[in-house]
């Protein structure tokens, strides 16, 4: 089950490993079936995790996936953090090498990806404050090839996506670091500096990459209606790459916790997306984005329609909006499991919010009916 950082309490029990990658290493900061205490919460808040797995035998047939592969994503991170060491030394020149391990991360993201063939869910990786950049670029290469693949994309256009959401945020290591982590709002001086970051990864990636791959990284922050940067294109006039990638980026920055923000949860990232269809995201792009994004991760606290809480036990690839819950009664035990996609008894219950702000409930003592619940 999966427990807010403000839920958690000394007594309950890891069920994942929790794995950082900081400084070209990959290290366990606590490990599965460790007990929580006062020490090891503050560790959690100190890296700011906004939530861990916890077990509980009411919960033991859930299934987890690994949302990438872990060796792909370390080997993934330390390319993309030593690249940005790289230009930070060498004056922002590159060598050919170091792009020419980008392009094998993104063959193996690929055929990681067409493995699983499953909704993306990425709320659920940890997540650190200083890797926040490095994670942001792998997460939206991730986003970027699955809708991409769902859109129909293959061989050489589905490999240059990828490159060009895995770099598309390289301008940024020209721009002050007190300005990308700054918590109030930006001044009209430092926004102007903050939208050159993609002519400046242009510049910085002219001599290394394709033109596709350069279009893609220059135009992600256009918007359709003409709002965005750095040319204010209108939607006919910004290329595909960049439609796709400007969603995975707004999604994949709203799913983490910055210094000047919460973390919102996936359905309140994809009703802002659907909010600003076709004034900020191409209409069709975001349709296609929004099918392969979980809106209710499994193991999340949610509410419903009918006023019953209970835990996501299973999303469907069919219809992300319609998961598998199981109950959590007011008594703290669960109670049965409600299919929304293959029960017809609950075709007029919906998911309405995550259910952690409803209830002061101790998620630690969750459990068990003495009868077994309804399946």
């Amino acid at each position: 089950m999966y427990i807010t950082k403000e839920h958690l309490k000394s007594g309950m029990i890891l069920a994942r490993d929790i794995i950082l990658n900081e400084r070209n290493l990959s290290y366990v900061l606590l490990t599965r079936g460790q007990p929580l205490n006062a020490r090891y919460i503050n560790k959690i808040l100190f890296h700011d995790i906004t939530g861990v797995f916890i077990e509980n035998d009411a919960f033991d047939d859930m299934v987890f996936e690994q949302e990438i592969d872990r060796r792909l994503e370390s080997k993934a991170l330390t390319a993309i953090r030593s690249l940005h060491y790289e230009l930070e030394r060498n004056d922002k020149s590159l060598s050919f090498n170091s792009i020419d391990q980008f392009s094998v991360i993104i063959d193996d993201l690929i055929s990681d990806i067409l493995s699983k063939r499953k909704l993306t869910d990425n709320i659920l990786e940890f997540k650190n404050h200083d890797e926040y950049t490095y994670q942001h670029c792998l997460n939206v290469a991730n986003l970027s090839i699955t809708t991409g693949i769902a859109m129909g994309l293959k061989g050489r256009s589905l490999h240059t996506l990828g490159m060009a959401a895995l770099l598309h945020d390289i301008g940024k290591t020209a721009i002050p670091t007190e300005i990308l982590n700054k918590p109030g709002a930006l001044t009209a001086e430092e926004f102007e500096l903050m939208k050159t970051h993609p002519i400046v990864a242009v510049d910085i990636l002219k001599n290394y990459v394709s033109e596709d791959i350069l279009v893609g990284i220059k135009f992600h922050h256009e918007r359709a209606d003409g709002s965005g940067y750095p040319y204010g294109r209108t939607n006919d006039n910004i290329p595909l790459y960049s439609k796709i990638i400007s969603i995975s980026d707004v999604y994949h920055a709203l799913n983490s916790e910055r210094s000047y923000r919460k973390m919102c949860f996936p359905n309140e990232i994809m009703e802002y997306l659907m909010g600003n269809a076709g004034s900020h995201f191409d209409y069709d792009v975001l349709k296609v984005f929004l099918k392969n994004v979980v809106a209710f991760p499994v193991g999340t606290f949610v509410k419903l329609s009918n006023g019953k809480l209970g835990v996501v036990i299973k999303n469907y690839i069919e219809n992300n909006m319609r998961p598998k819950i199981r109950v959590v009664n007011p008594d703290n035990t669960v109670g049965e499991d409600i299919d929304l996609l293959n029960d017809y008894q609950y075709m007029n219950v919906t998911v309405v919010d995550m259910g952690y702000k409803y209830v002061d409930i101790d998620f630690g003592k969750i459990k068990k009916a003495k009868t077994p619940p309804k399946k």
